[in-house]
């Protein structure tokens, strides 16, 4: 198998209402898989990257991406079974920033057995009913940072809260600040800032007692804000770029692994204290999963950030955080639940060349960077870059306006093996294997 490609087994149209942010999941209750687009500039859609509030010295997008909004659900086929919102209709491609698939929580927020999706949009927490696509509520959020919004449990009441954070800087607060807890009926019950909060949150109940903590940058607060522990940032710049918070060893008790930006990554016991400093040169992502079956307990993989030289690489330890391999890799990647020779858990790689006219490959690889096979997806991004200039801008701005793929992995057809799903803004491929 190593080396082969692999055919479509599906090529969807998603003009003109595709986008880099989608996911699998099923959104209105009919028990089968759906995929939910949002075309959005993410955390764009922001007014430091504002055109019309030039006093904020950052990068800017147009005005017509900050006011886009269009979230479209389909079935299994690609076919529309609702949309809200308009679809982009300039000529030029928007800008985009985020993750492709962690854009929303799907859950039943107000327990009427009808699944809900929450997000944000500038500065508005939005939840619309999963079946219909209506907009149930909108609650004005501190400030058109916020990017986070996860439904938690930290009460009894048997109620869901939010779990709401703001992702980047604004003028009112500092890098990632601030974080509020809501309650069932959107008011605040908390607010809290800290140093290095970072773009996105993580919960889970690590102390045991049925209701999540909440990791908020570098700090733990327990279900009532209440801080646990806490570590300062590397430097002054740095923050928390993503996490994972997992029981590493099968002994009952969390760990909580984090990416420092610019900087290595640590893996922390449930108390705070450090387990493990993993040598890295930017860490930008966490996976983690039953990736090795020779290898007890569960492992992460640790990716440093894409830069416009080329490779970086990625870094795979085991349940103490003792490096297992390191391999380069150009881009980054998505857990699958593809078994390998060496383990269950493999990975989606979704490729960013350096040079104009590079090959932007989709491979499957194992845990150790070795290559399965490759998917025929769109090979080139060069005539996109040159149409639009993308070409005279920095290595990042291209991919902001749609010089790249973006993955989501699910069973779609409902068969108990995941498919592939991947877009470029324009057409959906779907690969089984």
């Amino acid at each position: 198998m190593n080396g082969s490609r692999v055919e479509p087994s599906a090529v969807w149209d998603v003009r003109p209402w595709g986008g880099q942010m989608f996911r699998l999941g099923d959104f209105n209750g009919d028990g089968q898989q759906e995929v939910l687009f949002l075309q959005s500039s993410g955390a764009h859609a922001n007014e430091a990257f504002d055109p019309r509030f030039p006093e904020l010295n950052y990068y800017k997008t147009g005005y017509e991406d900050q006011e886009l909004f269009c979230l479209t659900l389909t079935d299994t086929t690609g076919n529309i079974i609702w949309q809200t919102g308009e679809p982009w209709s300039e000529d030029r491609p928007f800008s985009w920033n985020g993750h492709w698939g962690k854009f929303c929580d799907l859950v039943d927020l107000d327990g009427d057995g009808k699944q809900e999706i929450i997000l944000i949009h500038k500065d508005e927490l939005r939840i619309f009913d999963g079946e219909t696509g209506d907009r149930k509520h909108v609650l004005k959020l501190p400030n058109s940072g916020f990017n986070y919004a996860r439904a938690v449990r930290v009460d009894h009441s048997g109620e869901y809260h939010i779990f709401a954070k703001s992702g980047t800087a604004s003028r009112e607060h500092s890098n990632g600040n601030p974080t509020i807890l809501l309650n069932h009926r959107l008011e605040t019950v908390w607010t809290q800032e800290v140093e290095g909060a970072g773009h996105q949150g993580n919960f889970a109940d690590v102390d045991g007692d049925g209701l999540d903590e909440l990791l908020i940058g570098f700090s733990l607060f327990d279900h009532d804000g209440t801080p646990m522990w806490s570590h300062p940032p590397l430097s002054k710049n740095d923050h928390l770029d993503d996490s994972e918070i997992v029981d590493l060893d099968d002994d009952g008790a969390l760990e909580i692994a984090v990416a420092h930006d610019g900087h290595d990554a640590y893996i922390h016991n449930a108390d705070g204290s450090i387990r493990k400093r993993v040598p890295m040169e930017h860490c930008q992502n966490v996976l983690s999963g039953k990736f090795l079956s020779e290898v007890p307990g569960q492992q992460l993989m640790f990716v440093d950030r894409q830069v416009t030289s080329g490779t970086r690489e990625a870094v795979l330890v085991d349940a103490e955080g003792n490096e297992v391999s390191r391999h380069p890799t150009l881009g980054y990647y998505e857990p699958v639940g593809w078994g390998t020779a060496v383990g269950p858990v493999s990975l989606i790689r979704v490729e960013r060349p350096p040079e104009l006219s590079g090959e932007h490959r989709v491979v499957w690889v194992d845990p150790h960077g070795e290559e399965q096979v490759r998917f025929n997806v769109r090979a080139s991004f060069e005539d996109h870059i040159l149409r639009h200039g993308l070409d005279k801008v920095s290595y990042d701005r291209a991919t902001y306006h749609g010089a790249m793929h973006s993955p989501a992995v699910g069973d779609l057809d409902g068969d108990g093996r995941d498919e592939l799903l991947v877009t470029d803004r324009e057409t959906v491929w779907v690969f089984k294997v």
